[in-house]
């Protein structure tokens, strides 16, 4: 493959929109905008641009993806690797009321993917980008109506990206998915998605020596060593479908997975103290491969009777996941200093032996829900789950892990009138754990599943002037992994985290959005080394609160609009120990929208520029690794819908 410099992809950008100036228009990407298609704050993505007190790694302090609580459209799928906004058109967090109808909840919280559809008109969008930090790209996406039956959707990004710790990368995403309906009741969409990606430069981790943080060094500057660069490509490919048989309805949806690393680096910077010196280590990794299969069977039926509407529905699901991994060779750099960095010639590479992990797991369950008018809803299910993983290290075979629970859950609603309703749930579930990171003796390795719960309970009031606010309480309980006093990752405990999220959004004006969050954070670690006083009471990274304020203001007169949103995070917990704390920060981004015409076809332009104020600050990982926040940074973006 071929790698492409930044003219070649600016060029890539207007030939397209030059051969396509002709196509009929019907807006697509012209139209994005997360703040004004956000009906609450709790976390939404749509095209390039995110926003909301939780994302796709962060729900209630824990991380959807790495629980495996993924969905396409509503369907389990299992991801191991990266999906294209070539393909996905946006994805919704599915937590708090937002999940009481929604069938087959997840203790952690669902991220719910939707994939580009194809419309009854053809649309072809083209988008150039310069930012942040200089990076640039192109992509181009067509939905395209091929018959009444048929329709095609496409996409290709080329992109060549900085990063805030001053790294660069090369990508190449593309995207294609069929959509046919022989018959109104009969749906098949098959896709596939593809980045590649090379020269991707890693993010530096900074672990300190004792009880110290690390002190300020400069910021867009990549300090690792130069031949330090990941290649690889993430692979996602399968297919949905629907049919109706009488009252019935079918839904599939088949997935394969792939994350496929040729070469992989972790760059460590160790033993910091308050002057900056330290020690680099560079952990290089052979090509490995992460890969999972995955689906869903879903039958469901609505019955109807006066004010009442009852569903029942019943799912299959199952996914056999392989990883291989290991065999790294960990190269000791020396003394540097923080911030200075110093170079060395690329060594020729000793690797080892890998490991190889095999996880199968089954899932069978029913629904029933129950919608009764103006009155409420009841939704009640119950999921038999088999989970085994097999582990086949260097060092011979691991134990076999094996689990057999039912797992149930409760949802229900009271509407008080039609303004108020209170809500509560109890969510059990089998999760997966994360997987150590790079500065664990043990990297890459992925412990059994999890038993988890949550209980949840809140109201949404309807306030006034289409201003919608949601308030909520939770308690989620999970086992505790981190790493121990030799470095290893494992079970230390378990952790609860209780909390309280509020989300206040909407319009109260027809010319502004306003989406305002925020979630307080009560975060605790108990067990036998919390005890012995090995560890402390707060899991390392835990911050008591994080709040946004985001509005939307649509200039009268002109075609034209602002935005600025504001976060704030307090404190994290930045050691195991409890003893440091990373200071709180807030930072400010502000932003515009212009729309105008491209030969007579709709465009946006778009200005952004994030942490305003340039604010500085670290940001504790849970592995106990620092790394600093993202400076000020500018994105301007022109998209026209041809």
């Amino acid at each position: 493959m071929r790698w492409l410099p930044h003219r070649t992809v600016l060029a890539v950008a207007l030939v397209a929109i030059a051969l396509v100036s002709a196509s009929a228009a019907h807006a697509q990407r012209t139209e994005e905008n997360v703040t004004t298609s956000s009906e609450d704050a709790f976390g939404r993505s749509i095209g390039n641009e995110s926003i909301g007190i939780y994302n796709e790694g962060d729900v209630r302090g824990f991380s959807p993806i790495e629980a495996g609580n993924v969905r396409i459209e509503g369907l389990y799928f299992d991801r191991l690797g990266q999906l294209t906004s070539r393909l996905v058109e946006g994805s919704t967090i599915r937590v708090g009321i937002a999940s009481q109808s929604y069938p087959f909840p997840s203790p952690t919280g669902i991220v719910d993917y939707d994939l580009r559809r194809v419309g009854e008109h053809q649309v072809i969008s083209a988008l150039v980008n310069y930012g942040p930090f200089g990076g640039l790209g192109a992509e181009v996406d067509a939905q395209l109506p091929l018959s009444r039956e048929l329709g095609l959707t496409v996409g290709l990004g080329l992109y060549q990206d900085a990063s805030p710790w001053g790294g660069e990368n090369k990508s190449i995403s593309f995207a294609i998915a069929p959509q046919w309906r022989p018959l109104e009741n009969l749906e098949l969409r098959p896709f596939f998605s593809r980045i590649a990606f090379r020269e991707d430069e890693a993010e530096p981790l900074m672990l300190t020596a004792g009880e110290v943080m690390p002190p300020k060094i400069r910021r867009e500057h990549y300090y690792g060593q130069p031949w330090a660069q990941d290649e690889g490509e993430h692979l996602n490919y399968g297919v949905l479908g629907a049919a109706g048989f009488g009252a019935w309805t079918a839904r599939l949806g088949l997935f394969e997975s792939v994350f496929e690393p040729d070469a992989q680096f972790g760059e460590l910077f160790t033993n910091i103290d308050p002057s900056g010196n330290s020690n680099e280590v560079v952990v290089a990794f052979p090509r490995s491969r992460y890969s999972s299969r995955s689906g869903e069977l879903r039958l469901s039926r609505l019955f109807e009777d006066g004010s009442l509407r009852h569903a029942l529905e019943f799912a299959a699901r199952a996914r056999l996941q392989k990883r291989r991994y290991g065999g790294e060779d960990v190269i000791d750099v020396g003394p540097v200093q923080l911030g200075v960095g110093r170079a060395i010639a690329e060594p020729a590479f000793t690797f080892g032996e890998q490991s190889h992990d095999e996880v199968k797991q089954q899932t069978i369950g029913a629904a029933y829900g129950l919608q009764w008018g103006n009155v409420g809803e009841l939704n009640v299910g119950l999921q038999k789950t088999s989970y085994s993983k097999s582990t086949d290290t260097p060092g011979g075979p691991l134990p076999e892990s094996r689990a057999k629970p039912w797992l149930k859950y409760a949802t229900g609603t009271v509407n008080l009138n039609e303004r108020l309703a209170f809500y509560a749930s109890y969510t059990e579930g089998l999760e997966e754990s994360p997987v150590a990171p790079n500065n664990a003796l043990n990297r890459n390795v992925a412990a059994p599943a999890l038993e988890t719960e949550q209980y949840d309970a809140g109201l949404r009031w309807a306030a006034f002037a289409n201003m919608k606010l949601i308030a909520g309480v939770f308690n989620v309980e999970k086992p505790y992994f981190d790493l121990d006093a030799a470095g290893f990752f494992t079970e230390l405990g378990t952790v609860e985290h209780r909390g309280v999220e509020v989300s206040f959004a909407g319009e109260p004006r027809d010319d502004l959005t306003v989406i305002v969050g925020t979630r307080w954070l009560d975060a605790t670690v108990s067990g036998p080394t919390v005890d012995a006083g090995l560890i402390g009471e707060k899991p390392v990274g835990s911050a008591r609160q994080y709040s946004l304020a985001s509005v939307d203001y649509r200039l009268p007169g002109i075609r034209a609009s602002i935005d600025a949103t504001i976060e704030h995070i307090t404190s994290q917990v930045g050691n195991s120990a409890n003893t440091i704390e990373v200071p709180a920060r807030a930072v400010m981004h502000i932003g515009g929208r212009y729309r105008f015409q491209i030969f007579g076809k709709p465009a946006t332009l778009r200005l952004l520029v994030q942490n305003v104020t340039d604010k500085y600050g670290w940001t504790a990982l849970s592995s106990g690794a620092y790394v600093y926040n993202a400076p000020r940074r500018f994105t301007v973006y022109v998209a026209a819908d041809l």
